[in-house]
Parts: structure tokens; sequence; C-alpha cells
């Protein structure tokens, strides 16, 4: 279950989650796209299929990384050549999934102690973890973000969410169904 903490405490945890995915991987690519791009067979492509009431199913063709976004919130954006995973944008928020080859034995423990205190990450407010994960959340300005790893199979798979705290009410409920969603393979070859 998702916690969705008052804003004070939620803003700075929530800012986390982007720099981090940003950092882990190069850049994407923004600009206009379809609510749902057509599904593919392709080994290595994305993967969009309906899931009814206006969600669609997201799954990353690298890592097989899933989660299911409201798509008449959010559209993703083009994918880019040089970075795993998809950003989605909305008017005022952006979510992000995607994941990265663990090849430096990173820990859910080593992951928050890198990227805590670090730019993007000063106002963290929520930080769980267990042995395979790590939720942070917190505020980015007036920003709030929420971000949350899962350590499987030699990656780390994550997604993450900025939208602005006036916008709370509306996204908190949002954050639960991706997070419920949420789902990792081990990654390709």
């Amino acid at each position: 279950m998702t916690r969705i903490l008052p804003r004070r405490r939620l803003l700075g945890a929530v800012a986390v989650v982007l720099p981090c995915l940003a950092a882990a991987a190069p850049a994407t690519a923004a600009g206009p796209s379809p609510a749902r791009p057509a599904a593919s067979a392709l080994p290595g492509d994305d993967v969009f299929l309906p899931a009814g009431n206006n969600w669609t199913v997201y799954v990353d063709g690298r890592f097989g990384t899933s989660l299911s976004y409201p798509d008449r919130v959010f559209r993703p954006a083009p994918p880019s050549a040089d970075a795993p995973g998809r950003r989605f944008l909305a008017p005022d928020a952006t979510l992000q999934a995607f994941a990265w080859h663990n090849r430096d034995g990173e820990t859910p423990s080593s992951l928050e102690a890198r990227l805590v205190g670090a730019d993007g990450y000063t106002d963290v407010t929520y930080s769980p973890r267990g042995r395979s994960w790590l939720v942070l959340s917190g505020f980015r300005g007036d920003q709030i973000f929420y971000e949350k790893y899962v350590f499987r199979g030699g990656a780390v798979h994550a997604f993450g969410i900025e939208f602005p705290a006036a916008a709370k009410p509306r996204y908190a409920p949002l954050i639960e169904r991706i997070e419920d969603s949420f789902r990792t393979s081990p990654p390709a070859g």
C-alpha cells in the first residue's frame, strides 16, 4: 500500500525520485505522442496495452518493468534511443518508469545513502525500505515527488512521479493505483 503523507512530509520524498531516475539513465526526449501508442511484439520494443477504465499498461521492452497509468491524464513522450524506459507527461506532472543494470551492486540502503541530501533530494520526508525495495518521497520546491525502486534480477526497476503540492488531492489516489500495478521482470540478455 502506498503511504501518502501530509504536505510537509511528502514533498521532500517525491522530489527525490525524478532526478535520480534521470541520473540513472540518459535524459529522454519529450514531445507530443498519442495517448496509447500501438502495441508491438518486437523484442525490445515497449508495449502499451489497454487496461480498461481509461488506464493503459506500459511494459518496458528491454527490462520488463511495467505499470498502469491513467491515459487521460498522462501521455507517453517519444522513446529515447539513449535511455531505457519512458516518460509520461501531464500538463502539471511527470511520471517516469525505467530500469538499469545494477552493475555496481547497489542496494536499497546504498541508493538511499547516495541520494538523500543530494541535489533534488534535500527535502526527503518519507523513505521506507525493505530488503529489495526503496521508496523516497518529499518536496522539490513546491513540487511533491514519489519514487519507488525495486532491486531484482541484476537490475534496479523504478518509477517516479512529480506534481504540484496543490494537486496532491488529484494525484495521491493515482500514485496508489500506479504503485499497485508496478511489476518487474529480470532484464533480457
